[in-house]
């Protein structure tokens, strides 16, 4: 990285860390951090902790393209070497929780769609595990021993109630869900119960002992961009 790059990636930590944007809801806060011009990252922290998610989002033509990092504390060690103001900002990555990460999307996508006047398509890349009560149920329906293909895995998620749950979200922004679509060939990976647990929360009882965690992407559009369309 050049030396330019590196002193405005400084400049913007200190910057952003210092002011934050606050949403309504009470129970999370969004710091936004700049690390070019097109690329940021989006800290949803619950209000008086310092337990967050981490949301990366670039912008790229008429796209945005939002990343959940799956190990966020690797990601965020990274961004600590760069830079001695983010270090001296105490941080601790969050379990993750079926609800919770609806309500985290929903910050964010408030916080985005604010952001850009533009109508632009937007991808959420993250895990099936983000969702984890959705994991449970489709590893409950599809052990391991029974997944074929990514056809199979894709059409057991949206059986579930996530498509709905996405949507209602959506609809408060103008938005509209395309699709939920696997986000690589690998036909499936599970992880053991054991390691599920440690990362997340979830209010089922009965989890099987190995748990789907795939990657996949969430194809939003803007419903205003579909109108002009089809003019």
């Amino acid at each position: 990285m050049k030396k330019h790059n590196i002193l405005y990636v400084i400049i913007s930590m200190i910057f952003t860390f210092v002011s934050c944007t606050h949403v309504k809801n009470k129970d999370l806060e969004v710091k936004i951090l700049s690390l070019t011009e097109s690329e940021s990252v989006y800290f949803i922290q619950k209000a008086d902790t310092i337990e967050y998610k981490c949301y990366i989002a670039t912008e790229n033509d008429d796209k945005i393209n939002i990343t959940v990092p799956y190990s966020a504390n690797d990601f965020i060690d990274d961004l600590k070497r760069k830079s001695k103001g983010l270090s001296a900002f105490p941080i601790a990555q969050r379990q993750r929780g079926y609800r919770e990460t609806l309500q985290e999307m929903k910050t964010c996508l408030k916080v985005i769609s604010s952001k850009y006047s533009e109508e632009k398509t937007i991808n959420i890349h993250c895990n099936l595990s983000d969702f984890s009560d959705i994991a449970i149920i489709v590893s409950q329906r599809l052990p391991e021993q029974k997944c074929k293909n990514k056809s199979q895995i894709e059409e057991y998620i949206n059986h579930t109630t996530l498509a709905a749950d996405l949507t209602a979200i959506l609809g408060m922004y103008n938005m509209s869900l395309q699709s939920i679509s696997l986000d690589s060939e690998a036909k499936s990976i599970y992880m053991n119960k054991e390691l599920f647990l440690s990362n997340h929360t979830t209010s089922i009882k009965d989890i099987p002992q190995k748990i789907l965690a795939v990657p996949i992407k969430i194809n939003i559009v803007d419903n205003q961009s579909c109108v002009v369309s089809r003019r």
